[in-house]
């Protein structure tokens, strides 16, 4: 098979009719099962720069690439040989893998190759589903392993709201709590930009209020928390469009936030302090009339799914869903999906925050498709595993 042809898999001349809600861009990466790479060519098949961009500033031409994307649709459509061959990357991967193109290579494996905490993992998707009828914001790219899996369970959540959302402007001290650092907060400009973005993915705060009134539930902002500066600041900005619209108490009437973390994590880091406190966020200024009226839950995970699924740099990097306020004039991450965005917006945001610009690698990239398909495949094997979806969350 000829390299071109490899690229015939992913041509929008093959598209699938899901549900009338999902739009054509939904298609085109859609895979026939007998349209997969041998595995000959699997595993020595090369994507050219100009099919795909990857995010990456760096000048390095480096784009060999092992796995096709996989999500719920493609492994559906996977023939049994092929599943058992990426089973033997997965389970080959620290072998198979360029260290260096890794976000750490320090941990060079693929999480939740242990079934004893693929359970772990599995038992934190099960709190998701049960928020199946509830509408979900996902605050950044934190949470968005377990709710996705939570969407590919049987019995599992219908959708989620993602909100792409990075860094904080809160400094965190153990006595004082939380303090606002203004010179770190986005700019009038930036602010502007963020809020242009949230009304065009439906997300703002007037458009949270609206589906509070219209279906008397509480939008669930879920995140990860420990300190809580990032939902902090994710609120603080909230807050401010809110009262610019004149619905401050509308939209504080109309969230509760739905943690995740690791006591044991905490314990480790404070291992001196007499008591440790249930994480919580600490609500921005704005909001604090209205505390009383913000409900807040926080789940409790064991420390070694944690340390594999929220901390783990490589499970976090291998999104493309960074986006810290610096870039909110540059892109929106709507628009460029799975890291692909133009090298002139790479160049602009490198010009004001080169820490903010990622390398999005093939490596990367691959690492993300093979703990896809691990999670989907485990399910899929314990008969946990939908049947059908109507929905696609992008990365």
């Amino acid at each position: 098979m000829k390299i071109q042809n490899v690229f015939a898999n992913y041509s929008s001349q093959n598209k699938i009719n899901f549900s009338q809600n999902i739009n054509s861009e939904t298609n085109k990466n859609t895979i026939k099962q007998n349209q997969y790479p041998t595995q000959s060519n699997l595993l020595n098949y090369k994507y050219y720069q100009n099919k795909l961009n990857f995010l990456s500033f760096e000048g390095d031409n480096r784009n060999t690439r092992r796995v096709p994307d996989i999500d719920y649709f493609e492994y559906k459509s996977l023939s049994s040989n092929m599943k058992q061959i990426l089973r033997k990357k997965c389970i080959e991967f620290n072998k198979d893998v360029n260290l260096d193109e890794l976000k750490n290579e320090k941990k060079a494996y693929l999480p939740l190759m242990d079934d004893r905490i693929m359970e772990e993992f599995l038992k934190v998707c099960d709190l998701y589903r049960g928020l199946k009828d509830e509408p979900i914001l996902c605050l950044g790219r934190s949470p968005k392993w377990f709710l996705n899996t939570a969407l590919w369970m049987k019995d599992g959540i219908d959708d989620y709201k993602f909100v792409a959302f990075s860094k904080n402007w809160y400094r965190y001290d153990r006595n004082e709590g939380l303090i606002r650092m203004d010179r770190y907060a986005p700019t009038p400009e930036e602010k502007r930009a963020y809020k242009r973005y949230l009304k065009g993915i439906q997300a703002d705060p007037q458009h949270i209020v609206n589906v509070h009134k219209k279906t008397g539930k509480k939008i669930v902002i879920t995140d990860y928390i420990d300190t809580g500066k990032g939902a902090s600041s994710f609120l603080d900005i909230m807050s401010e469009i809110a009262e610019e619209d004149g619905i401050l108490e509308d939209f504080a009437k109309s969230i509760r936030i739905f943690g995740i973390g690791c006591l044991d994590y905490i314990e480790k880091r404070y291992y001196d302090d007499e008591e440790i406190s249930i994480p919580s966020v600490q609500l921005p200024e704005k909001l604090m009339p209205y505390k009383k009226e913000i409900k807040q839950e926080f789940h409790n995970m064991p420390l070694d799914l944690f340390e594999q699924m929220l901390i783990n740099e490589n499970t976090n990097e291998c999104r493309s869903s960074f986006y810290p306020h610096e870039a909110w004039t540059v892109y929106k991450p709507n628009k460029y999906k799975t890291g692909m965005i133009t090298n002139k917006k790479i160049e602009e945001l490198k010009g004001k925050s080169p820490k903010s610009v990622g390398n999005f690698t093939p490596a990367m990239r691959d690492y993300r498709n093979l703990l896809n398909f691990r999670i989907l495949d485990y399910l899929s094997q314990h008969n946990r595993l939908r049947e059908n979806l109507n929905s696609r969350q992008w990365d």
